[in-house]
């Protein structure tokens, strides 16, 4: 959310005010001198358009302060808003969904308007103000009848404002969902493709009816504010009228005073439209600056506060999971899976396979390894000692989840330009003809689902750390290098000194591991060692 220092606020105000008393001083030089009050002199031109260039020069310096100010404390929410994301515990992303995320994207970029925004707004209410008291000095009760006039109209716009600020949320929402249904549609694209029904049932009953609903809403809106917009304008020009024929007849406004009256009445009309325009753009500011308060408040991590200091990675001997348990704490109790007691030791250099059916639990013992969940209850001992904090683990694992991401840029420690080690990889998982060259331009292009997963592992690998987790990396991949993964890598990545922990339902190739654990309802419900494969699993 937007924080405006004290110092920047004395800056703005400060300029708003020496650009009044400038634009002030450019009508009453116009004013008077129609009048024929000022003596039309050398000193008269010097002046007037002194205050034309200083004017002109102040407001390039303060856009150009402003916009430093501004954009400053932008990029400071952009920078806090992706810290905010990357710091936010698993289970809560889950929970509340990621599309929040877009829309708190879109409530920063609405902040990018508030350099004009303040500008205009200061500028106008200070401009209106003295000319008001100028108008006042001429005639009191004149005055007072321009100011009921503003009053009327600044009181039709906050009638407007508060009825239309839930409005304005209720467009958010409708923007919550959009974003849900884009994730749908890119997520879930061939599911879409294959299913006529549920592909219109997305468009007629949920995308076009969101649009429809939010286009409704988003017009009612435009046009209360355009409504409102003409009303204040037109009413100037009732409130001009009124001292053109009312206010002399009624002796309230002498005649020499019109000319005066309506000209700087003319004058401010332009400061007053763009204050009456201006409440569209605020009250947007003000409805993303609560909800991006509101995603910061629910996207809270109680531990992001904590300091952490950042270990490099490190070697292990064994690692022990002690009565470990977690509950993901569904608002639907039907709905609750509780994992646990898991106890379990891991040795370096072992390969553990995991098995088991859906919803066994394994997903879940999977990112309680790789310290993606917390668990609730129980500890994991590391060479004896207990682990603080779940990025102690983090720095032993590199891991290619089930929906593995290549990134678009290189965001590891380590260069590919002339990397040998990435080179060996490249040829150990069979790629070197389709990877022809180091360069991160290849690395990260369009690959196969198979291919996507080697090029993963071969990131992970690169990573150097000493456990390596695989949640059914090859489920992906074609028969041969199924075969060849299981029969070869398996074992040579075991001789480098890698412990790897892989979730699988490759039967036919248990042998190849120490230690294969079978997960269901939760909890490890048999520890198996190689001479007992002859087992039925499932």
């Amino acid at each position: 959310m937007l924080k405006i220092k004290p110092k920047h606020i004395v800056l703005i105000s400060i300029y708003a005010l020496i650009s009044s008393l400038l634009s002030f001083g450019i009508i009453y030089i116009i004013n008077n001198s129609i009048a024929d009050k000022f003596k039309i002199d050398g000193y008269i031109y010097i002046t007037f358009f002194s205050f034309v260039i200083y004017a002109y020069l102040l407001n390039i310096y303060f856009q150009k302060e402003l916009n430093k100010i501004t954009f400053g404390m932008l990029t400071g929410m952009e920078k806090t808003l992706f810290e905010k994301i990357l710091d936010t515990p698993l289970i809560k992303i889950e929970k509340l969904g990621t599309q929040r995320f877009f829309t708190a994207v879109e409530d920063v970029r609405t902040f990018y308007s508030l350099p004009s925004v303040i500008t205009a707004a200061i500028s106008s209410l200070l401009m209106v103000l003295l000319c008001i008291g100028y108008l006042i000095r001429l005639s009191v009760v004149s005055a007072l009848i321009i100011i009921a006039g503003i009053i009327v109209i600044a009181a039709m716009y906050y009638l407007v404002i508060n009825l239309l600020s839930k409005s304005i949320e209720k467009i958010r929402r409708y923007n919550d969902a959009y974003f849900g249904f884009v994730q749908d549609v890119v997520n879930g694209f061939k599911e879409l493709m294959i299913s006529d029904k549920r592909k219109e049932r997305l468009l007629d009953d949920y995308v076009f009816t969101n649009r429809n609903a939010a286009y409704k809403l988003d017009f009612k809106i435009s046009f209360s504010f355009l409504s409102i917009g003409l009303i204040s304008q037109y009413g100037m020009y009732i409130i001009i009228g009124v001292i053109l024929f009312a206010l002399p007849e009624l002796g309230w406004l002498k005649k020499e005073f019109v000319i005066p009256y309506v000209l700087v009445l003319l004058f401010i009309t332009g400061p007053i439209n763009v204050l009456v325009n201006l409440q569209d753009s605020i009250t947007r500011l003000f409805v993303a600056n609560k909800r991006l308060k509101e995603f910061y408040a629910d996207f809270k991590n109680e531990k992001s506060e904590q300091e952490y200091t950042k270990k490099p990675a490190v070697d292990f001997s064994k690692l022990n999971f002690k009565n470990i348990h977690f509950n993901y704490k569904n608002d639907n109790a039907d709905a609750n899976f509780e994992l646990g007691p898991v106890n379990l030791e891991i040795n370096k250099g072992e390969v553990i396979f995991i098995v088991g059916g859906n919803g066994s639990g394994k997903s879940t013992f999977i990112n309680i390894l790789s310290g993606l969940y917390v668990p609730d209850q129980g500890e994991i001992i590391f060479d004896g000692k207990k682990m603080d904090s779940e990025k102690d683990i983090q720095n032993l694992i590199s891991a290619v989840f089930t929906s593995n991401h290549l990134f678009s840029q290189n965001y590891d420690g380590y260069e590919l330009k002339d990397n040998a080690n990435y080179k060996r990889l490249l040829e150990v998982f069979k790629l070197e003809n389709v990877v022809t060259d180091d360069s991160e331009e290849s690395a990260r292009r369009k690959f196969s689902k198979g291919q996507s997963k080697r090029m993963a592992l071969i990131f992970a690998l690169l990573e150097d750390k000493p456990i390596v987790v695989l949640d059914e990396w090859a489920a992906d991949q074609d028969p041969y290098f199924r075969r060849y993964f299981y029969e070869e890598l398996i074992p040579k990545l075991k001789a480098e000194g890698k412990t790897i922990i892989a979730v699988t339902h490759d039967d036919r190739y248990f042998q190849y591991c120490d230690k294969l654990l079978k997960f269901d309802y939760g909890k490890i419900v048999r520890e198996d060692v190689p001479e007992n494969f002859q087992n039925a699993y499932f």
